[in-house]
């Protein structure tokens, strides 16, 4: 068995009873076009508060101060020829309202959006979000936020 390579960590970011979705680019290789939490990888000799931080920051321009709370891990391979990858999900609850948040997308995303988990659950019944009948997918972590009941 191959040992532990990637270590990603999912966003999910939550204010005023709506979660942030951001849409990846039409021209990205992965997941073209389609709405998902923030995320990336962990990089060499960062904590990952730290990522989970950096990854904000870069991805919407937020700076946040909070810890994020940890909600699942989950492992998974591309192929058989590829690394085994750890996924860790977290939940950054934002205080205030949605509109207090200025957010600057950075170059590989298209757009943004608050949406309600009902709104949500229907972008996923047409296929807009990555891993649509995935309970790791965009609406499976989501589903982990609605279990603590905030």
């Amino acid at each position: 068995m191959q040992p532990l390579q990637i270590v990603s960590i999912i966003i999910s970011i939550k204010c005023s009873g709506k979660f942030l979705l951001v849409q990846r680019s039409e021209n990205d290789d992965i997941f073209p076009g389609k709405w998902q939490n923030l995320g990336g990888k962990i990089e060499l000799g960062e904590t990952v508060e730290e990522a989970v931080k950096r990854e904000i920051k870069e991805e919407i321009g937020i700076e946040i101060k909070k810890h994020p709370l940890f909600l699942q891990s989950y492992s998974w391979k591309k192929d058989n020829n590829s690394s085994v990858r750890l996924g860790l999900i977290f939940l950054i609850d934002l205080k205030g309202k949605t509109k207090d948040y200025q957010i600057k997308l950075d170059n590989e995303l298209e757009n943004f959006g608050w949406f309600s988990l009902k709104k949500i659950d229907k972008m996923n019944g047409k296929d807009m979000l990555i891993g649509r009948d995935s309970s790791t997918g965009t609406f499976g972590q989501l589903l982990q936020v609605k279990k603590l009941r905030f």
